[in-house]
């Protein structure tokens, strides 16, 4: 099954005549010369504090990673699709039991090997997505994630969450990313101005892990829900990785999750599961 047109980024600019901001085949080592790296948000937005249940390493299995009261979306993936749409392109996705970090399922995530776009090939890529209330001001998501390898090209990122409209009026969105130094990236496709593809640049001390869990938040903020910019911030196991500041903002009123490759490169193998999602409008929602 490829991926609904209506709701997935890549498939829905695809069918629009464009393609989604992304990077150079030999950017791996210099920054984007676009990307603005604030170590401060937007003005006018606020810090978001503490989150819930505190942050913290987290490489082991345990942990109960409770669904906070405030959220407005909890997946523990024990139970299918449970309200889900599912979305594939030369890979599959499926909630079963191979490797969840807590309870009886994780969402598990396999591309297909040999994916290269550059022949015609498409993406190797598959998520799950699901109507969200429209964004405001603020959003708060939270998942532990475990991959088995990074990307593996320069040119090639793995998309983990997606926010985006698909109203004709309001159409446009943004992605959190992953590129092959473990840094992250934001790829920006809101059609606001200075939209593009923003990169962190190789991480000092802070970026994506293989072989264990970790865990991954992603706060997305704007000063008020007419502003058409604002800033995402990415954290590791509590802590901040990065801030990537204007990103062009809409009314996003759907949110996917999974794994896989918008711009694959040949080799595009991969195996990842997510568990324990949960999305907030009030506050983060912290690692347990």
């Amino acid at each position: 099954m490829r991926f609904n047109a209506s709701w997935l980024l890549p498939a829905a600019l695809l069918a629009l005549g464009m393609t989604p901001a992304c990077s150079s085949d030999d950017d791996d080592e210099t920054p984007d010369s676009g990307t603005q790296d604030s170590g401060t948000p937007d003005s006018g937005i606020q810090d978001s504090g503490t989150p819930d249940g505190g942050g913290g390493g987290d490489g082991g299995t345990s942990g109960t990673a409770e669904c906070p009261s405030h959220a407005l979306l909890c997946e523990s993936f024990d139970n299918g699709l449970n309200g889900w749409e599912e979305g594939t392109q030369n890979a599959t996705i499926q909630a079963d039991g191979t490797k969840p970090r807590n309870g009886s399922g994780a969402l598990h995530v396999v591309t297909k090997d040999g994916i290269d776009e550059k022949q015609g090939e498409g993406q190797a890529i598959a998520q799950w997505s699901k109507s969200i209330t429209p964004f405001g001001t603020q959003l708060f998501s939270r998942a532990h994630v475990f991959l088995n390898a990074l990307p593996g090209d320069p040119g090639q990122m793995g998309t983990f969450f997606v926010l985006f409209s698909a109203e004709d009026s309001d159409f446009g969105g943004i992605e959190l990313q992953v590129i092959r130094d473990t840094g992250f990236a934001l790829d920006d496709w809101s059609f606001r101005s200075g939209q593009g593809w923003n990169r962190q640049g190789p991480p000092v001390n802070l970026g994506m892990s293989t072989g264990r869990w970790v865990c991954l938040e992603w706060e997305v903020r704007r000063a008020s829900a007419s502003a058409t910019h604002g800033n995402a911030r990415v954290y590791v196991d509590g802590a901040l990785a990065h801030d990537f500041a204007n990103i062009g903002m809409r009314s996003f009123e759907r949110f996917t999750v999974g794994y896989g490759f918008v711009h694959p490169q040949g080799p595009s193998a991969s195996e990842a599961w997510i568990d324990n999602l949960a999305i907030s409008s009030t506050q983060r929602i912290g690692c347990e």
